[in-house]
């Protein structure tokens, strides 16, 4: 009832500060996601117990609480398919609503598993929220032109990947167990931040779909892999694949890194050279006071300097991944200010990639390592 309650209200305030027409598409589009969440939950009520229990919880938890906030969330993201874009202010709305289920999804398991209350329906909630949340948000990025068509095959790899698998048991084929891997729940994870900042208004497309290519690549070729090993054509516990995995491993986090840190700093070292007047640059001072920012001069600077700053830091491997997240502004700012050019379009997509695959060896400080690889609140055993 509550999230029917929470919903009405954003409509009646929507429709003063849009329009009535958009906040009626509104509220029909945000009405079936909702239904179907708490239909989700209550099928598999009974499913509210730990793991080795028998005894339904007599309550959520904080963490399912959370993760209802996060349905909550997603469905009002469905609420502006189909119509255009916002104006004004109005704009970040559908950013800041699938931010809040972003976050969300990183508290939800931690606030679990601190009380106590990890639950299968908790497990059950969590992928069904994901799903439809990526194929929603995926959706929506096409609906504005941030992304291209094909990006929907993404969105409904997850579904397309339950459909094979109950195709496959339909026919009486066998379907393996899929193994522990690290790795696909830190592309995820990235995946769903790198949708949340397409929904910003002063996204360029082409920034949107350079990143997302190199966001896409490997997370559909883990799909791939994936399907491979559940219809057997992959043996997880064979030699062959092992030596394929540790191959691939030694290629991707080993060999790969460390020439992408010197081709991302190279790139940077281009852009701040091609800049007419760095102290503050002139373009990205325009941007910033087109944008109605505060101090536009002073924040020029500050991105000149984060983009001096993060090539260094890149170059020795000190807090690599994190660099990376934050040279995607300044590179941003160039690429609307100047356009698309070599330099740009590659040290984006560089940077992507050191996002997710990290910085290599001769890495100085990698603090923002255990955050990725281990999850809140749960201990590392072995």
């Amino acid at each position: 009832m509550g999230e029917g309650t929470a919903v009405l209200l954003f409509y009646f305030w929507l429709r003063q500060v849009w329009s009535v027409g958009p906040a009626n598409r509104w509220l029909l589009l945000a009405l079936p996601p909702l239904f179907y969440f708490l239909w989700v939950v209550r099928r598999y009520l009974a499913e509210n117990r730990r793991a080795g229990e028998t005894a339904v919880l007599p309550n959520f938890g904080w963490g399912n609480r959370l993760t209802l906030l996060r349905g909550l969330a997603i469905s009002m993201v469905a609420g502006f398919l189909l119509s255009p874009w916002p104006a004004g202010w109005l704009a970040w709305l559908p950013m800041l609503l699938y931010t809040v289920a972003d976050v969300a999804d990183y508290l939800d398991g931690y606030l679990a598993r601190i009380t106590n209350h990890a639950t299968k329906l908790g497990e059950r909630l969590d992928m069904e929220y994901d799903s439809l949340g990526m194929l929603i948000v995926t959706l929506l990025a096409v609906w504005y032109g941030q992304l291209p068509w094909w990006y929907l095959l993404l969105g409904l790899a997850r579904y397309l990947f339950v459909f094979g698998l109950w195709w496959r048991a339909r026919r009486g084929l066998p379907i393996h167990d899929l193994p522990h891997s690290v790795h696909r729940r830190v592309f995820a994870g990235f995946q769903m931040g790198f949708m949340s900042s397409v929904l910003w208004p002063i996204m360029p497309p082409e920034f949107a779909t350079i990143a997302g290519t190199a966001f896409a690549l490997p997370t559909a070729l883990g799909f791939l892999r994936d399907w491979l090993l559940v219809i057997g054509w992959l043996d997880a516990n064979g030699d062959r694949y092992r030596r394929g995995q540790q191959w691939l491993y030694q290629t991707t986090t080993q060999w790969l890194p460390p020439l992408l840190r010197l081709l991302l700093a190279s790139c940077l070292t281009a852009i701040f050279l091609a800049l007419p007047d760095a102290w503050p640059p002139s373009a990205w001072v325009t941007l910033f006071t087109g944008w109605g920012l505060p101090l536009p001069s002073f924040l020029a600077v500050v991105a000149v300097l984060l983009l001096l700053l993060g090539s260094a830091l890149v170059l020795l491997g000190t807090m690599g991944r994190l660099a990376a997240f934050w040279l995607v502004f300044p590179i941003g700012f160039d690429m609307v200010t100047r356009g698309l050019g070599l330099a740009t379009g590659v040290a984006l997509a560089t940077a992507v990639s050191l996002m997710l695959l990290g910085t290599g060896p001769l890495s100085q400080w990698k603090p923002e390592e255990r955050f990725l690889l281990k999850r809140m609140g749960e201990r590392v055993t072995g």
